[in-house]
């Protein structure tokens, strides 16, 4: 049953690390994040974190810190995703250290990323007023919430997964145990011990018994009767 536990364990891993990969990949692509809107010229401009090049109206300084971010989320999502494949096929030894590695890479990607997200709407509110009039927040900051409850998620199922290794064998360790002192104590069922009530010392009596043997013939007549004696000893 623990087996099967900790197995579904890391599959919940995998699927939820992969996607939050898949998403993150997908986002660098996208130049949709939000619309912004010019007052003056009355256009619409699409807008990400990941631009390299912003427009002129919006100074690129001030979203360096936000790209650096999301360039090491994505970077920690990618080494996240490697060491639970790694895990789940079995290249990597099954220890306790490992999920705790796992759970702090879960973690650390989540509050990376969701202080990205929290700092780039911060500086969408601070450019308003100064180089656009409005935004409008499209689907995928959204879903990059939902990627950060992932990761969070993988992190707390990382935990829970430490401690059903360690509780599988703690209750191995005790059943190798009492195996161990079961095999040490003799049993007294198959055991026999003989005790003797009688002083060494003392011979033990015997019974003679005399059994006659008649020769018959010319035997008889020529030599005395043999008497054979056999010897029971009496203990």
């Amino acid at each position: 049953m623990v087996d099967i536990s900790i197995r579904s364990i890391q599959t919940t891993n995998m699927i939820l690390s992969s996607l939050s990969l898949v998403i993150l990949v997908m986002g660098t692509i996208a130049e949709k994040w939000v619309e912004l809107k010019l007052e003056a010229k009355k256009i619409t401009i699409n807008h990400s974190p990941w631009m390299l090049c912003c427009i002129t109206t919006w100074p690129e300084d001030d979203l360096e810190v936000v790209r650096i971010m999301m360039i090491l989320t994505l970077s920690l999502s990618f080494l996240l995703n490697l060491v639970l494949g790694m895990e789940f096929t079995y290249l990597i030894p099954q220890t306790k250290y490992i999920h705790f590695i796992t759970a702090f890479l879960s973690f650390l990607t989540g509050i990376l990323l969701l202080s990205a997200l929290l700092l780039y709407h911060h500086k969408l509110r601070q450019g308003q007023s100064v180089y656009y009039s409005s935004y409008k927040i499209t689907w995928i900051p959204y879903t990059a919430y939902v990627i950060v409850t992932f990761f969070v998620t993988c992190g707390i199922l990382s935990i829970l997964n430490s401690l059903q290794f360690v509780k599988h064998f703690t209750c191995l360790n005790i059943i190798n145990k009492s195996d161990r002192e079961r095999n040490e104590v003799p049993q007294s069922g198959n055991s026999i011990k003989v005790i003797s009530t009688a002083d060494p010392s003392i011979k033990p009596r015997s019974i003679v018994r005399l059994h006659s043997v008649s020769v018959k013939g010319d035997v008889l007549d020529k030599s005395p009767p043999v008497q054979v004696r056999r010897v029971t000893w009496a203990l």
